[in-house]
């Protein structure tokens, strides 16, 4: 068998599993880390006198040694990185390990900065929001079947292979980091509910309105009912959009476009529950007032040092608590739904494309070493990810031999019990690829309408709304007549947003 031939078996085995059991590709739960991966703290790290100048194109040390240039945002599995690459190292000694760590608000303009200066590192992410399709165009990656093993291809789960995610036709191109998990769930630390006097769980907006402002007037401005990362618009985001999905709405996941009544689905009677209740949060004094100005991550120290009841993040938390905090007293709870709502959703993770290897890299066949170590069980990261509650594998084998963390075993079934697969328009239409390229960003946006409204910056979230809804509306017709897609593919009418979207709905609309 050729390699080139891999990605496509892989692909053809996951588009019978798909029909047959009528799932998208994912096991039964974010998306990522969005992707969206949860990664959210600068950092450099190499293991050689190596400056962060240097780059792929550039000669490497006299005494041939290779320097490998890995960028990327993965912060909640950063020690499960150092680790290996200490390991890998050991096993290599003729390649240095250069990794640089950033957020994922900075990575975005820094690897497009690097890219057109021709200093792309050797293995890279694609930033949120951007195709595999626009990135291989623009001359980002190069295949990588010419330096990979067929071994290393068979134990991934077939649902992690996509075309237009991980590879274009026979060319493979990037791995998913992991298979898609929602990042939109709710930590409650259950010391600071005991001491608050919080007896009852919420699980509905009034609910937990109620249990964040008893938390905050116990607190007496030390403790509050809510924290986030509300410096980073995507967490922002995420957090508008699974209440509104929570509500019953029709809203696609981040940075993602589906079309609601022929709209975009911005200024819905759903989208204004959800702003209202986050209003309501901030009139009653229960967001940390530090939320507007910190990452996720710092968000994250808070909450693990008593300052905050509750935490909306992914699944990613849970390896660095149990690193930093072991003694840290927490659960995990389903997004809030308003009150005498029932039967609803969060949009289900949708497999997101991940790590290449850089088209003018110098080594590709050692980058292709770097990832199938990355990926085996010999090396170690990706059990420690599964055992530490990092993250779920895209590797079957190893979710059963090392998946034994309580709280994210709680994560996991809790998603998989709450998200619902939505549709996509690049399923319907490839066009979509050229779509999301040609789309340019509205402002202010949903992260930063919802920024606003914490910062207390904006008062009218109505109108603040109306105007985002309209002017998408508008930037997406005219995106769609620029690349020749009808935009009426936006709209799915057989939708239905208490059951997961499947090939046959798909099918339907043909």
């Amino acid at each position: 068998m050729k390699k080139r031939n891999i990605p496509t078996l892989l692909l053809t085995a996951a588009c019978m599993l798909t029909a047959l059991t009528g799932c998208g590709a994912m096991p039964s739960t974010d998306g990522q880390k969005d992707i969206q991966s949860g990664a959210e703290q600068e950092t450099t790290a190499s293991a050689s006198d190596d400056t962060a100048s240097s780059n792929s194109a550039a000669p490497d040390s006299k005494d041939d040694k290779i320097t490998l240039r890995v960028v990327d945002w993965s912060d909640g599995s950063a020690g499960q990185r150092e680790a290996f690459h200490k390991k890998f190292m050991e096993k290599h000694p003729d390649i240095d390990i250069e990794y640089t760590m950033l957020t994922v608000d900075q990575f975005k303009n820094t690897i497009v900065t690097m890219i057109k200066s021709g200093e792309g590192p050797d293995l890279f992410p694609i930033p949120v929001g951007l195709t595999l399709h626009t990135a291989v165009a623009e001359g980002w990656y190069q295949p990588m079947n010419d330096f990979v093993t067929e071994d290393f291809a068979r134990q991934f789960d077939p649902l992690s292979f996509e075309e237009g995610v991980t590879h274009i036709g026979e060319d493979w191109y990037t791995i998913t980091e992991v298979m898609p998990t929602i990042q939109c769930l709710f930590f409650y630390n259950k010391d600071v509910l005991d001491a608050a006097g919080v007896s009852e769980i919420p699980s509905t907006y009034s609910e937990f309105r109620a249990a964040c402002k008893k938390v905050t007037d116990y607190g007496k401005g030390s403790i509050y009912g809510l924290v986030d990362g509300g410096k980073q618009t995507n967490r922002m985001d995420v957090l508008a959009r699974s209440l509104t999905a929570a509500a019953g709405g029709k809203i696609a996941a981040t940075t993602k476009v589906l079309t609601d009544n022929n709209k975009a689905p911005y200024d819905t009677k759903e989208m204004k529950q959800a702003m209202e209740l986050i209003k309501g949060l901030v009139d009653d004094g229960s967001i940390h007032p530090d939320t507007i100005n910190i990452s996720a991550p710092e968000a994250r120290e808070l909450f693990a040092h008593g300052q905050a009841a509750f935490l909306c993040q992914g699944m990613w938390c849970i390896s660095q608590w149990d690193t930093d905090y072991p003694d840290l007293n927490y659960g995990v709870i389903p997004v809030p739904v308003p009150d005498g709502v029932t039967d609803t959703y969060v949009q289900a993770g949708e497999l997101s494309p991940w790590m290449g290897i850089y088209k003018q890299s110098r080594h590709p066949k050692e980058a292709a070493e770097y990832l199938m170590a990355l990926y085996s069980e010999e090396y170690g990261y990706q059990p420690g990810c599964v055992s530490d509650g990092t993250f779920v594998s895209v590797i079957p084998s190893i979710n059963e031999a090392y998946m034994s963390n309580e709280i994210m075993k709680d994560y996991y079934t809790i998603a998989a019990e709450t998200s619902k697969i939505v549709p996509t328009i690049v399923k319907r239409d490839l066009k979509a690829n050229d779509l999301y390229a040609e789309i340019k960003d509205v402002q202010p946006g949903l992260g930063a309408i919802v920024q606003g409204v914490v910062s207390k910056s904006i008062t009218d979230y109505d109108s603040a709304l109306k105007t985002l809804a309209e002017a998408s509306t508008a930037e997406w017709k005219r995106a769609c007549e620029a690349v020749g897609m009808d935009f009426q593919e936006l709209e799915f009418p057989n939708w239905d947003v208490r059951e997961d979207y499947t090939e046959k709905d798909y099918e339907a609309l043909k």
